[in-house]
């Protein structure tokens, strides 16, 4: 049972930005893990949760 690999355009449209931006942050080195593939990049499902959830911001109605 295999981790289906998302093209950039799939992996852009679950962050709701453009391709255009994965390809900036994999030339800045930012963003959501990927591998190459036959010269092009995928991005495992894992990898696009794990950058979301690392992105989150909470806000806190307890702020002090």
């Amino acid at each position: 049972m295999g981790n289906k690999l998302l093209t950039t355009k799939e992996a852009a449209d679950q962050l709701s930005i453009a391709a255009q931006t994965l390809y900036n942050w994999r030339h800045r080195r930012k963003g959501p893990d990927y591998v190459m593939v036959g010269g092009a990049p995928r991005y495992e499902q894992e990898a696009i949760d794990r950058f979301k959830n690392q992105n989150r911001v909470c806000l806190s109605r307890d702020a002090a």
